[in-house]
C-alpha cells in the first residue's frame, strides 16, 4: 500500500482522485484556525519514497485520469524535483489529464511564470490556494503568512502561466467583530483575482488551535448559523459577474452549494436572502452531521 503518513487531506473536489503524498505538512502551519496539520514537521519526501510510491500506486489504479499532491503545499517542492515527479508520474500513468495540489503564497513567489508554464505543460492544471479573508484586519489576525494583496498577485500568476486556480474563502473568519468587512473585503480580492473556482468553508474551531483558547477567553466571538448565511449573502452580493464555479460543499458548511457563476449567483443570494428572512431552520444541516 501506500505510505502515508499522519492526516491526509484533500479537497471534496478530488474524491475521485489518486491521492499521492509528495510533503509531509504545510510549509507555513501558523495559522491560528487551522488543525490540519499539527500531527507533523513539514518535510519533503525523497525522490525514491515518492517514485515508490508510484509504482505501488500502479498495480491499484493504472488507469487513474486525476492525481492530487498532498499535503498542505506541494508546489513548494524545488522546480528540478518536481520536474521529476511528474514526468515520473505521466511515463507511469498514461490516462492522467490533470495533475492538482494545494499552494501557497510562498510557494508560488518562489516559482517564476517561466517555471510555471514548465508545471502546466506535465498537466499541472489547477492549483488549490487558501485565501481565507481579503480583509486586513482579520488576515493579521488568523497570522498568516502574506497579504490579501500578495493572494491577488500569486492567482494572476498562476493565470499567466494557464494554470487554473480554486481559491478557498472561510466564512466567519472574522467573527462577529469583522463580520462585514470580512465579507465586503473578500469578494473584493475575488473580483480582482477573478479564480476559475471559489470553495467557501464556515469556520468551525478546533481544540488544539490558539483560535479555540481565544474563543473560550471570548477574545473572538462565534457567529451563529444565520449571520453565516448572512455574511455569505454579503459577499456574493459584491461579487462581479465572471465566469466561476462556486462551492460550499464542504462538510463544514449549513447549506450544500454547488453553482456555475454569473448565471446562477442571484438565484443563490435569492435563495439565502428567503431562508435568512424565514428563520427557515430546517433548510440548514444541523450542528451534529457538520465536521472539518
Amino acid at each position: 500500500m501506500l505510505n502515508y503518513q499522519g492526516t491526509v487531506i484533500r479537497p471534496p473536489s478530488e474524491a475521485n482522485s489518486l491521492i499521492l503524498q509528495v510533503t509531509l505538512g504545510c510549509s507555513d502551519n501558523s495559522c491560528i484556525f487551522c488543525p490540519a496539520y499539527k500531527d507533523k514537521k513539514f518535510k519533503i519526501k525523497s525522490i525514491e519514497e515518492i517514485e515508490r510510491d508510484i509504482k505501488t500506486a500502479y498495480q491499484y489504479y493504472p488507469d487513474i485520469r486525476k492525481i492530487f499532491l498532498a499535503d498542505g503545499d506541494a508546489l513548494i517542492i524545488p522546480q528540478k524535483d518536481l520536474l521529476i515527479i511528474l514526468n515520473k508520474i505521466l511515463e507511469t500513468f498514461p490516462a492522467v489529464i490533470r495533475i492538482s495540489m494545494y499552494a501557497s503564497v510562498k510557494s508560488i513567489e518562489l516559482k517564476t511564470v517561466e517555471e510555471l508554464k514548465q508545471l502546466q505543460s506535465k498537466k499541472m492544471s489547477l492549483v488549490y490556494v487558501g485565501f481565507e479573508t481579503g480583509d486586513k484586519d482579520v488576515y493579521q489576525l488568523i497570522r498568516k503568512y502574506g497579504s490579501p494583496q500578495k493572494n491577488v498577485e500569486s492567482i494572476l500568476k498562476l493565470k499567466q502561466a494557464g494554470i487554473k486556480s480554486n481559491v478557498t474563502i472561510i466564512l466567519g473568519l472574522g467573527g462577529q467583530r469583522f463580520s462585514f468587512q470580512h465579507a465586503k473585503n473578500t469578494a473584493d480580492i475575488l473580483n480582482r483575482s477573478q479564480p476559475e473556482q471559489i470553495a467557501a468553508l464556515t469556520l468551525m474551531v478546533a481544540g488544539n488551535t490558539p483560535l479555540y483558547n481565544m474563543c473560550k477567553l471570548k477574545q473572538f466571538r462565534l457567529l451563529k448559523d444565520f449571520d453565516v448565511l448572512k455574511e455569505l449573502k454579503i459577499l456574493l452580493e459584491n461579487l462581479q459577474d465572471f465566469k466561476c464555479l462556486f462551492f460550499a460543499n464542504h462538510a463544514s458548511n449549513y447549506i450544500p452549494i454547488s453553482a456555475r457563476f454569473p448565471k446562477e449567483r442571484q438565484n443563490l443570494i435569492s435563495m439565502l436572502n428567503k431562508i435568512i428572512i424565514n428563520c427557515n431552520k430546517k433548510a440548514l444541516k444541523k450542528d451534529f452531521a457538520r465536521g472539518l
